[in-house]
């Protein structure tokens, strides 16, 4: 993203909206983009409590007589040197006439002059009327990378003891979904919570995303106390699903191993698919989520799943980085009493690793 948005930039793109909750973030990006410049741009930034001011002065510095939208705009036309203007939070504002009128002015006057406004937004809303003048760009949550770092500040800050690569990349993975502040928070929680950061911790990470899912209403994250010592018999699906927990690891993908795709289990009603599937998340230590249809619904369990797919830019990508494999678990529960995770292919059988 950050190159593309590099790309953009120097290439005088008039209007960028950013879909982003990560203002900070964001703007540090994108500053660490523009400064980069051979002819390093100053960067402005607007919001409607403060107006205009220069990106890194306080917002004290602000100019009021910006704080319209209106005017922040015109105030952007009329400045002749070269800009980037992030503009946060005009969403509510796209509704009227004017601001669109303006916008769409801004950006057939920009031409040659080197100016860019950057909407920053956490909601996606472009009016038809900018569809061509606007580029859209979803800003990513942070990387395995990013969180190694929230993770080495906390554990510098706590005094930890250095702990196992395994484990580091365990409470990394579990943070995979969150926001940078979001995963500050929840390693901060879990230390108050349980007085240390180790393995054990992973379960009260999970759990923040739990409220993030119960926000949207469309899956239910699932929690399980029981472990797989529960489970009564299938003791050779035991021993596999042991020794695939390893092929989860970043060592497995240096290796060379291909991370399964998911595992299909098919039983009848009350043979245990349900606690097979909440243990071994807990297993593997992933987050579970149950999404159920009503028994009525006739459409296959495809056409059923398009929903989903569509909405992985949105909700399913915080937690499902690579939505084919099986960085999370869904159970799907139609009336065939099958337990899919996350994907499967219609295969006969009562078990099928793939």
């Amino acid at each position: 993203m950050k190159e593309e948005l590099s790309v953009l930039l120097q290439a005088e793109y008039p209007l960028i909206y950013l879909v982003t909750h990560e203002e900070a973030r964001s703007e540090r990006a994108i500053a660490s983009i523009v400064q980069s410049e051979r002819q390093a741009r100053r960067i402005f930034v607007w919001s409607l409590t403060y107006g205009f001011s220069e990106y890194g002065q306080p917002l004290t510095s602000g100019q009021q007589s910006t704080v319209a939208p209106e005017a922040a705009i015109r105030w952007v036309m009329d400045r002749r040197e070269p800009g980037v203007f992030i503009v946060k939070d005009l969403h509510p504002f796209l509704e009227s006439p004017a601001v669109v009128r303006l916008l769409r002015d801004a950006a057939a006057s920009f031409k040659g002059s080197n100016k860019s406004i950057i909407l920053m937004s956490p909601i996606q809303q472009v009016p038809i009327e900018l569809e061509k003048d606007v580029v859209l760009m979803d800003f990513p949550l942070p990387d395995m990378a990013e969180l190694n770092q929230v993770l080495t500040q906390e554990l510098t800050r706590i005094r930890s003891r250095p702990i196992d690569e395994s484990v580091r990349e365990k409470l990394l993975k579990a943070a995979l979904g969150l926001t940078r502040d979001e995963a500050e928070k929840v390693y901060r929680k879990a230390y108050v919570t349980r007085g240390r950061l180790t393995e054990e911790e992973v379960d009260v990470i999970l759990s923040e995303k739990k409220w993030l899912i119960r926000r949207n209403g469309i899956l239910e994250y699932m929690e399980e106390d029981e472990t797989l010592s529960s489970v009564g018999g299938l003791d050779e699906l035991k021993h596999w699903l042991k020794q695939r927990s390893d092929a989860f690891t970043e060592r497995a993908r240096e290796y060379g191993l291909p991370q399964p795709k998911g595992m299909l289990i098919l039983g009848v009603p009350g043979c245990g698919k349900s606690l097979i599937a909440k243990t071994t998340s807990r297993l593997w230590g992933m987050p579970y989520f149950g999404w159920t249809w009503a028994e009525s619904t006739t459409a296959p369990w495809w056409v059923v799943l398009r929903p989903i797919c569509a909405m992985r830019s949105k909700l399913l990508s915080r937690f499902l980085p690579r939505f084919c494999s099986s960085t999370s678990w869904i159970r799907l529960s139609p009336g065939a009493q099958a337990q899919l995770i996350p994907t499967a292919v219609p295969l006969a059988g009562s078990l099928v690793p793939f």
